[in-house]
């Protein structure tokens, strides 16, 4: 016996045609449910809950100016149960919003939902509204309907879709931050926020939120490369692709320039990468920089709102405005903390927290030791022998989990022979491609590409660069740190000739050790951040791998 019931409701021009008896007109008028309101042909969804559908019926076709005109829908499922209060009915409403926004890219729904900037839910029946309810719902009433297209839930949690859903629910904290910038839209704001405490949901979130809240603002949203179409896909489900677009730092700043163009309010996720005028950096990124450009003054001239989504261990090349630098900048700005971690969980004696507290001490990126070294001697965390053993690691969890995400990545320390921009490589099919990497008798090829490179066919195959990781999350990560770090005088520093990013290397005549052997520390924070579930670590300086063991008390 399922744990819920489900009302199939015939709509036409707002009115419920479908024949009620007693018992299911009183399900209607006192029961707290939740609905779905769908017009398959037309491709629109709303979402909803209230303690009484009859009610709240009603008082949408009495809308003055909705989103979305209610007698365009042609069906509406009802779900109740006896297991259901409001927070449960608030829960499943989420649960099934995230999932379906997971895999709109498919489905090509749009969604009229507004956004009620939901926080985190606990309450008894949770685990069972999860299990019991949403799943058998999913499965069963909403693929039958074709308001599904993928069953496969543990696929769709993997999505970026639905990572970054801006109906996810809040930590207390992310719920403060969003509604003090609400609150005061015209300061300037930077939120320090490390790997995986929640910064791209705080982004999707918060511009949601704003676009909902005011009608005429005009919003400009900020991210990398690899993930503007992802946000785009998002923004463009819930019905907001017209007033909102997500764009690199500089198609922004150009484009404000070149149309005149004033924002209200910009928010930046991933606010580390922002540039500053560089000669080696690339000629698409660097065009809109004269010499001493930076980034934040270029977007402070064309906004007076703005907020910087920030992890000052991210910066990974010296086209990236320095942390000492991004202080100054900012130190008029409203400084606000998100550090709880999300990605990486621990069991109750540890904490994710713990973990990359861990991790900066070990890479002498930071000095602070209040973290539980037991992060380390968890199951979560390996260190492993030769090359070999880091990519039988992620290969054995690919095929004992073959629905986790689960991929090889390393620091830029071989030469990218494969890259199919090369004069040699021109017109070679990708299997003809040289190898990057030859260790132990394993030939690997660095990503094929950049954007959404984790879920490409062939990615598991490949090992994967900083810059088709960074932003992204694993289940299981093999991390290789490779020879571009050793160790001297008790201190890890750089081997520049073994560093092989070109654009990432500082120009000669400025040249700095020192520089240098911090980008690439902050590229081993990144990489060794990915892990939901685990992390097996390979060192190729067995001197990295002895200090790294000793600071970490292994």
């Amino acid at each position: 016996m399922a744990n819920y019931r489900v009302l199939n409701l015939t709509l036409k021009d707002g009115e419920i045609v479908s024949k009620l008896d007693k018992i299911h007109a009183n399900v209607l008028d006192n029961n707290p449910v939740t609905y779905i309101y769908f017009n398959i042909k037309k491709k629109k969804v709303y979402v909803g809950e209230t303690n009484g559908f009859t009610r709240r019926h009603n008082e949408h076709l009495a809308e003055l100016n909705p989103k979305v005109d209610y007698r365009d829908y042609t069906d509406c499922l009802v779900i109740y149960s006896n297991l259901f209060d409001k927070s449960a009915i608030l829960d499943l409403e989420s649960l099934i919003l995230n999932y379906m926004i997971a895999e709109a890219n498919t489905t090509k729904f749009v969604f009229a939902n507004g956004n009620n900037g939901q926080s985190e839910l606990v309450y008894k029946n949770k685990e069972m509204i999860l299990t019991e309810v949403f799943f058998n719902l999913w499965h069963n009433e909403l693929y039958n309907l074709k308001l599904v297209h993928n069953p496969n839930i543990e696929e769709l949690r993997e999505s970026l879709l639905f990572k970054y859903s801006p109906f996810k629910q809040l930590s207390p904290k992310q719920k403060e931050i969003v509604n003090e910038i609400e609150t005061d839209i015209t300061k300037k704001y930077l939120v320090e926020a490390p790997a995986g405490s929640g910064k791209s949901v705080l982004f999707t979130n918060l511009a949601f939120s704003l676009a909902e809240k005011y009608a005429d603002l005009r919003i400009g949203l900020i991210t990398t490369g690899n993930l503007t179409k992802q946000f785009n896909l998002i923004f463009k489900s819930i019905g907001l692709s017209g007033r909102l677009s997500v764009k690199t730092g500089s198609q922004l700043i150009m484009d404000a320039k070149n149309n005149d163009e004033q924002f209200d309010i910009i928010i930046v996720d991933e606010a580390h990468k922002l540039k500053q005028h560089y000669r080696k950096g690339h000629p698409n990124a660097r065009r809109h920089l004269g010499e001493g450009d930076e980034e934040i003054t270029l977007l402070e001239e064309i906004t007076d709102g703005l907020v910087l989504l920030y992890d000052p261990y991210q910066g990974i090349k010296p086209q990236n405005i320095r942390p000492s630098e991004i202080r100054n900048l900012t130190k008029d700005y409203k400084k606000l903390l998100l550090m709880q971690q999300f990605r990486i969980g621990g069991n109750g004696d540890f904490s994710g927290e713990d973990f990359l507290k861990g991790i900066l001490y070990a890479l002498q990126l930071s000095e602070d030791k209040e973290f539980n070294s037991n992060v380390f001697k968890d199951d979560y965390f390996k260190i492993v022998d030769t090359f070999n053993d880091v990519v039988d690691y992620v290969d054995e969890y690919s095929h004992a989990y073959p629905k986790t995400t689960n991929r090889v990545i390393a620091g830029y320390c071989r030469e990218w022979l494969s890259n199919i921009g090369k004069k040699d490589n021109k017109g070679k099919k990708s299997e003809e491609l040289p190898y990057d990497w030859n260790v132990d008798g394993i030939q690997k090829r660095w990503n094929s590409t950049y954007e959404d490179w984790v879920k490409k066919p062939n990615s598991e195959n490949e090992i994967g660069s900083i810059h088709a990781i960074q932003g992204y999350d694993l289940n299981y990560s093999g991390v290789i740190i490779g020879n571009d770090l050793t160790v001297k005088d008790g201190q890890i520093i750089a081997v520049p000739e073994n560093y092989k990013d070109v654009g990432g290397t500082p120009l000669k005549e400025t040249f700095n050790l020192y520089e240098l052997t911090e980008y690439i520390l902050n590229i081993y924070y990144v990489l060794l951040s990915r892990g939901i579930d685990g992390c097996a670590v390979y060192f190729e300086d067995k001197s990295v791998e002895r200090l790294f063991r000793e600071r970490v008390g292994l």
